[in-house]
């Protein structure tokens, strides 16, 4: 009698809450199957590392339960804890959901081993995680509403919410922009907004009303409110089908759900095939790329007009679940840093303690890289209270950061594991850079030198163009001088990497896809430290000067670098090295193309076959070919053309 009076009182006042379950598996499984029977309702269930439960969805691979609303749902943390698929399960609830949140036995005291770090630690085993376990346990803690059952204790009473009923308030706001929408002319239209605003549900009455439109995003399954609010106007098709597709029919509407989830080249050529487009996209950083559509879509100009959705529709501004991820994803109380610093700025090594004996500078340098980089996550989060092999330099002062730059530890690894990773045997995890010079650029030893990534990099807005990225960069490199070099990976625009030349960094490679997050080409630069550094920077940029005209010409034709280039044409013994990892071991086709293209060009009655041709000419498949046939047969043909070298070839 007393569960179903609370779950109608949460209903009533639009409120969702969180019980934390903590203690051995046997006490996790009663209890949980108490408060289950207590509260019915849909109880997804979710774990971050398989339980054995039958009814459970793994974190990495829940994304179906997304775009659709359930009451209740259970969060299974005992093995660890997946941020962002925590924080988009609590954007699915409803008002009068509760969250179940599982939790190991004195986890508060005791930090569990976290499987979940294996994704972003950069390390083989997984490890412990004490920073972030105490965050986690004081937000808990924080807040008088979440309850907490231990072990050994008595299941938690509630007592009555003492605050007034819920009447939903954003329809309003919903209404307006649907109603702004149908009177526009042709044109590109977003609307973002967190979870749980009506945005999904907005595109759903646009399309009843507004017919026919079509509707694609990521996933249809992920568009379950949207279609409910559509009804019998609901018309789904993948992004692929419709550029497939040889016209457009008469659609009104194209409507995206999710629209920062999908690649930016494929959103550009989705919005070109339609008069009115209207993309929707959640923005709040465990979305991964919905900061990038903010910061690089919507202000290349493709949209026309830009909405926003504050207003919560499924519960109360007031919430405490909503509160409580606000809190443990660091996403309230934007940067101070955008006031004018109070003294002169100083030069400060950041320490995961920050955390609890400077909270405020270590708040405010999350915000300020969240705020300024597409590409931050509650990854970083992790990362930065946790993972052993990363650090960050601020530039600080008494109160604030205004300042940041992020750095991971790289190479130092065996010559047998860089060997494989140069043949395409292995990817381990970590060493983003020194893997991508041994996979893709021919030089395994830049896994064996020790070196510095940059991972992040931001400066306050207010404080740009003032030198102080240059000081983070000089810090940076002064503490370095036991390492060989310093690499970065960014989003290649001609600013940026003027930037990083400013800085003392070369360019090594450049990807051949664009990113999905930025729409840019990955570029990669490193700046040496040591005579090893020196000797790896030398021959990279080398390589890469060789190599860009034909890499360009074939993946990048749009893209102009301004590199110097050998233009060296002669097929030599790095290339025929190149070609035996191409036919004999896994090395991929963009990386050994170059030296195809230069054996064809130095040995052109040699190269035969219409495969290989096709290949030198065409990024296309031939007609019935699978891509892995096709590259079977280029290694087959590739091995055949070696053994007709001429001995000085080699």
């Amino acid at each position: 009698m007393q569960s179903a009076f609370i779950a109608e009182q949460m209903r009533r006042k639009g409120l969702r809450r969180i019980c934390v379950i903590s203690g051995s598996q046997p006490f996790r499984d009663r209890a949980t199957l108490q408060w289950q029977a207590a509260y019915p309702g849909d109880w997804l269930r979710v774990a971050t590392a398989a339980t054995g439960h039958a009814d459970e969805y793994l974190a990495q691979r829940a994304q179906q339960f997304l775009g659709q609303e359930w009451l209740h749902a259970i969060y299974d943390a005992s093995q660890g804890l997946h941020l962002e698929t925590l924080a988009a399960l609590a954007g699915t609830l409803v008002a009068g959901s509760w969250l179940v949140l599982l939790l190991p036995e004195s986890s508060a005291q005791q930090p569990l081993i976290d499987v979940d770090s294996l994704r972003w630690a950069e390390c083989q085993q997984p490890i412990a995680t004490p920073i972030f376990y105490r965050h986690l346990w004081r937000q808990l803690l924080s807040d008088r509403s979440h309850l907490i059952w231990r072990e050994g204790e008595p299941a938690p009473t509630d007592s009555p919410l003492m605050m007034p009923d819920w009447t939903p308030q954003g329809g309003q706001a919903q209404q307006a922009i649907i109603e702004a929408l149908r009177q526009l002319p042709a044109g590109n239209y977003s609307v973002t907004a967190p979870r749980g605003r009506g945005k999904s549900a907005l595109g759903g009455m646009l399309a009843a009303l507004e017919p026919p439109c079509l509707i694609t995003g990521p996933a249809k399954v992920a568009t379950a409110v949207m279609a409910r609010h559509a009804g019998e106007h609901y018309h789904f098709q993948a992004p692929d089908a419709i550029l497939a597709a040889e016209d457009t029919g008469t659609w009104q509407w194209l409507i995206i759900d999710e629209a920062a989830s999908l690649p930016t080249p494929q959103l550009h050529a989705l919005i070109a095939r339609f008069p009115r487009c209207l993309l929707l996209t959640t923005t709040e950083g465990y979305e991964g790329t919905g900061q990038g559509f903010l910061l690089k879509f919507a202000a290349s100009g493709a949209v026309t007009k830009h909405y926003t959705l504050t207003t919560p529709q499924r519960y109360s501004a007031h919430d405490p679940l909503e509160s409580f991820i606000e809190r443990l994803l660091v996403l309230r109380d934007r940067p101070a840093s955008v006031v004018k610093p109070s003294c002169e700025l100083s030069l400060r090594v950041y320490q995961p303690e920050d955390w609890q004996q400077h909270p405020v500078l270590a708040t405010t340098t999350f915000q300020l890289l969240q705020s300024a980089h597409y590409r931050t996550t509650p990854i970083d989060l992790r990362r930065m209270m946790d993972a052993p092999q990363c650090g960050y330099w601020q530039m600080v002062d008494d109160q604030c950061c205004y300042g940041a730059l992020g750095w991971v530890e790289e190479g130092e690894q065996s010559a047998e594991l860089a060997q494989a990773v140069w043949r395409g045997e292995r990817r381990p995890r970590g060493n983003l850079v020194a893997q991508s010079l041994a996979a893709h650029s021919r030089f395994p030893q830049a896994m064996l030198l020790a070196s510095r990534r940059i991972s992040r990099i931001a400066v306050s807005q207010s404080l740009r163009r003032q030198g102080i990225g240059h000081r983070l960069v000089a810090a940076l490199r002064q503490s370095s001088q036991d390492k060989d070099f310093l690499s970065v990976s960014f989003g290649y625009t001609p600013a940026l990497w003027q930037f990083w030349q400013r800085c003392g960094f070369q360019l090594v490679r450049m990807g051949t896809q664009r990113e999905a997050s930025s729409g840019c080409y990955a570029a990669m630069a490193i700046a040496p430290l040591t005579e090893a550094g020196q000797q790896l920077c030398e021959q990279a940029v080398a390589h890469f000067q060789r190599d860009w005209p034909i890499q360009q010409a074939r993946y990048s034709p749009e893209l102009s670098l301004n590199e110097q280039s050998s233009g060296d044409p002669l097929f030599s013994a790095d290339d025929y090295q190149e070609l035996v990892g191409f036919a004999q071991a896994h090395r991929p086709l963009s990386v050994s193309f170059p030296a195809l293209w230069r054996a064809w060009q130095c040995y052109p009655h040699l190269v035969f076959g219409q495969y290989l041709q096709h290949c030198l000419h065409s990024p296309q498949l031939p007609a019935g070919w699978s891509r892995k046939q096709w590259l079977v047969q280029l290694r087959r043909e590739t091995a055949e053309f070696l053994t007709l070298l001429p001995d000085t070839s080699c």
